[in-house]
């Protein structure tokens, strides 16, 4: 699976998904509206390698940092992360 993560509003909330279709669908699948206008759009290479603090599966930071990327090659289709 070769997943890409994608802003699919802006607040921001990225979502993994192999295509922009799939990640409006998920979105819309979750969310029960369909994306805004412009929406979803592809995170930059430069995003996706930002210094981002990271959280632990209680949803409590760690005090260490990761990227999205990191995040990306753990995931699975969905809700990848939402606003700082």
């Amino acid at each position: 699976m070769n997943l890409r993560a994608f802003y699919v509003d802006d607040m921001p909330t990225i979502y993994a998904a192999e295509s922009a279709d799939e990640a409006a669908r998920l979105y819309e699948e979750d969310v029960g509206d369909p994306c805004d206008e412009g929406y979803p759009q592809e995170v930059s290479e430069t995003e996706l390698d930002r210094s981002i603090p990271d959280f632990g599966e209680d949803e409590l930071p760690t005090g260490e940092m990761t990227t999205i990327r990191a995040w990306l090659e753990e995931a699975s289709p969905g809700f990848l992360c939402g606003a700082e």
